[in-house]
């Protein structure tokens, strides 16, 4: 049978000091010698204490805990851009809980809202689009939404995101400059707004310069498939000679397997990605590929999420990081 939960009054009976000297000597308050905190501390781990930070946030209203929430825990971009945000944190007092939702439509729904606001938290960092419903109930109990990554100023929430538009651009200069004319295109599912930009950026540059990306060149994946073994054989029949990918996971897969089918990279054909994983990750691969300036997101991100914690109903926030291509040796 489970143990009743040790609180501060069982510590203080056993201990012979007051609740208050307890909670303060915990907290390692200036005005407990510490002595008095050593031996607190030390009953506390021998009587098996937790704090209670539910109860903690009954009083003062707070957990100083935000929420980050991600479709993909495979994804390795998430991984990262979470650790960045978990250091940050850190730094400023708050802890982190992690949470997938992994709907079909890349959302934040009001399901997986509802669970995370039951945690207490104190405010929410999200890469998926809240839903109009998870708006509404987010202004209506005053928890701060920051989407981090993609536009959420068409929702009303604030967001702090990359000009994927202009990323797109740039690396269609580089492919154009590099001799590149039969390219390609491998986008997330088109409700993914990022995605769009991406691709508006490089095929309005390729058309400026009279170039039309064929349509069969375009492909957009739907949300559940994953499989990218048929796309590239379709576009290698094609005799491309350039796939720009949206992301650098999708990237890495590519490479492998054109590499498996006997073509060389860049040689035979040249594979970009996006969002430059290498910056932070070890991997032998020199993908050419564009970078965000993860750190300057996060940090952002969480400066309009403190500015919400103080005063929630200030106009919404938008913040747009610049972006610029990182070319090695895939292309």
């Amino acid at each position: 049978m489970k143990e009743k939960r040790i609180l501060l009054k069982d510590i203080a009976l056993k201990s012979g000091l007051t609740i208050n000297t307890v909670s303060r000597a915990l907290k390692d308050k200036d005005d407990i010698s510490e002595k008095t905190k050593s031996y607190v501390k030390a009953l506390a781990l021998e009587m098996g204490y937790i704090p209670d930070a539910v109860a903690s946030s009954l009083r003062s209203g707070f957990t100083n805990t935000i929420g980050i929430v991600f479709d993909n825990i495979n994804n390795p971009y998430f991984m990262m851009m979470t650790d960045l945000v978990y250091q940050e944190l850190q730094r400023m007092g708050y802890d982190l809980m992690i949470y997938t939702n992994s709907g079909d439509h890349a959302k934040l729904d009001i399901d997986a809202f509802q669970k995370m606001v039951a945690r207490r938290i104190d405010g929410i960092i999200t890469f998926l689009k809240p839903t109009e419903d998870v708006v509404k109930l987010s202004k209506m109990n005053q928890i701060p939404i920051v989407v981090l990554g993609r536009e959420g100023d068409d929702v009303d929430v604030d967001s702090v995101y990359t000009d994927d538009c202009e990323g797109g651009r740039a690396l269609a200069k580089h492919l154009y400059e590099k001799g590149y004319k039969n390219v390609a295109y491998i986008g997330a599912p088109k409700d993914i707004m990022t995605s769009l930009k991406r691709f508006e950026g490089f095929s309005k540059f390729f058309k400026e310069k009279h170039i039309d990306i064929p349509k069969d060149n375009v492909i957009f994946l739907e949300h559940g498939r994953v499989a990218l073994k048929p796309i590239v054989d379709a576009l290698l029949k094609k005799e491309i000679d350039a796939i720009f990918c949206f992301n650098d996971t999708m990237a890495y897969e590519v490479i492998d397997y054109v590499i498996k089918n006997g073509y060389r990279v860049p040689e035979d054909i040249a594979i970009c990605g996006y969002d430059n994983l290498e910056e932070y990750l070890h991997i032998p691969v020199m993908l050419t590929t564009v970078d965000t300036d993860k750190r300057e997101l996060v940090r952002k991100a969480i400066q309009i999420l403190s500015d919400r914690l103080k005063a929630f109903d200030q106009p919404i926030q938008t913040m747009v990081n610049a972006s610029k291509v990182v070319v090695r040796k895939t292309t």
